[in-house]
């Protein structure tokens, strides 16, 4: 059997069109939510996942969407072609359950797991979601679409006028540095 370099393969993976998670409704020109994930990080969690256990396509989405307590739930478009691609790779078995497909880790998968061990961001963002209010964050999150849309009015408004340009480039150069200070 022909075996490929772990980075070879994740170079692949990263490439493959199904790892373009969290873009949202709108398409790429705008209109969309930003991505949740980076590409291809995805698959570290559900290989470590099938570490822990062997589990369904389903059960995969569920936990996660548990995981983060409702905030993230990755479409079934997102990890069904993730679960492809690792027993393409060898990475997962599977084995029926009734009309289900258990999805279990292999050696080679739990080996690519090992290698790339630094290469996952995915699950290093996932543990700080651990002690998050969640409630709170929802909350957070409407207001800062509210912002947002005052930010988009304003900045259309100093388009219009030279003054209020400058003023806005004013503004924009405080928030960010407010910000900069709230994340120290």
């Amino acid at each position: 059997m022909f075996r490929r370099r772990p980075e070879m393969i994740r170079q692949r993976m990263e490439r493959f069109e199904g790892f373009d998670f969290g873009r949202g409704f709108g398409g790429p020109r705008g209109g969309g939510r930003d991505r949740f994930f980076k590409k291809g990080n995805l698959q570290f969690v559900i290989l470590k996942m099938l570490k822990e256990e062997s589990r369904h396509g389903y059960q995969i989405i569920k936990d996660l969407e548990e995981r983060f307590k409702g905030f993230y739930s990755p479409s079934p478009g997102s990890v069904y072609p993730i679960l492809q691609m690792l027993e393409d790779r060898e990475f997962v078995s599977i084995s029926k359950d009734g009309k289900k497909k258990v999805y279990s880790i292999t050696e080679e998968g739990e080996k690519f797991l090992e290698e790339n061990i630094n290469n996952d961001e995915f699950t290093q963002r996932m543990e700080q979601f651990q002690n998050i209010d969640f409630e709170q964050l929802k909350a957070s999150r409407e207001q800062l679409h509210e912002v947002f849309q005052g930010f988009m009015k304003a900045s259309q408004q100093a388009l219009q006028d030279e003054e209020l340009k400058k003023e806005f480039d004013q503004f924009v150069e405080e928030t960010k540095a407010r910000l900069e200070q709230f994340s120290k």
